[in-house]
């Protein structure tokens, strides 16, 4: 009998889907250290961890993920991922993008405000819903799985999600976990960069989004994405490669504008 020696480090060449359940292989591997700054300045940084982190897409919708985190509990994520050396990965973190995304609301939805229940939901620390309270939305709350010690208790019509998806290892518990604080006339507001097979391509480890040591795990298709929201009765629009929403039937007024008329 041939021994393989490298059999006992061997993932599985295939696995289903994480969004649709659909066969999925293969197609790429990256060092769990590849991170924001490698990033910013253009070159590694890093030094490497040693740790190959594969990753699968999905034949049917285009979901591109690991496996390599599924059973890291959130103290696991806490000490190798969100710890102290974070914003050195990720530095829009504490500023720039709570106060654009803000900035996206207020000129977009600004006129409903009044008529808005906001729930930031990926919160960090709550520098989005503190800019928004400042300029006259007086119902928002903001609520972190990885940081909140409280979480809300009432329902919201209109729930935002920047730069989460992405971060996740399970994207189904995720949106149950949103749809749970949707009003039944909610609608979820969420930003993640679409995966093209151009990404894929050209080597998943020269993509910029793919960084495991950002918590940057799981990319989607518009494809994944609907599968994905189709299991909880919502739809899907796509504003830009990096910004989409998810809807009810029962469209949310701040969404109707957006939504085109055969929607």
């Amino acid at each position: 009998m041939n021994h393989n020696p490298y059999a006992c480090n061997k993932v599985p060449e295939i696995t289903s889907c994480k969004c649709c359940a659909q066969t999925s292989t293969l197609v790429g591997v990256v060092d769990f250290s590849r991170c924001g700054a490698d990033v910013h300045a253009g070159k590694k940084v890093d030094p490497y961890a040693g740790w190959p982190v594969y990753f699968y897409r999905c034949g049917a919708c285009g979901f591109t993920f690991t496996r390599a985190l599924d059973n890291w509990s959130a103290e696991d994520f806490a000490t190798h991922i969100y710890n102290d050396d974070y914003v050195r990965h990720d530095p829009d973190y504490l500023g720039a993008r709570p106060r654009s995304n803000a900035d996206l609301i207020m000129h977009n939805m600004g006129s409903v405000r009044e008529r808005t229940s906001l729930l930031d939901y990926g919160s960090g620390m709550g520098l989005m819903t503190e800019i928004l309270e400042q300029n006259g939305f007086d119902s928002v709350a903001s609520f972190d799985p990885f940081s909140s010690t409280r979480r809300p208790d009432r329902q919201f019509n209109m729930v935002t999600c920047f730069e989460v998806f992405e971060h996740v290892q399970d994207p189904i518990a995720l949106v149950k976990d949103i749809n749970r604080f949707l009003s039944p006339d909610g609608a979820v507001l969420f930003s993640t960069l679409l995966c093209t097979p151009q990404a894929v391509d050209g080597g998943l480890h020269n993509w910029w989004y793919c960084a495991p040591r950002n918590g940057h795990i799981s990319f989607y298709t518009l494809e994944a994405l609907t599968a994905l929201a189709a299991r909880f009765e919502l739809r899907v629009l796509s504003f830009s490669d990096g910004l989409h929403a998810m809807y009810r039937p029962q469209i949310a007024e701040w969404l109707k504008p957006f939504i085109p008329s055969n929607g």
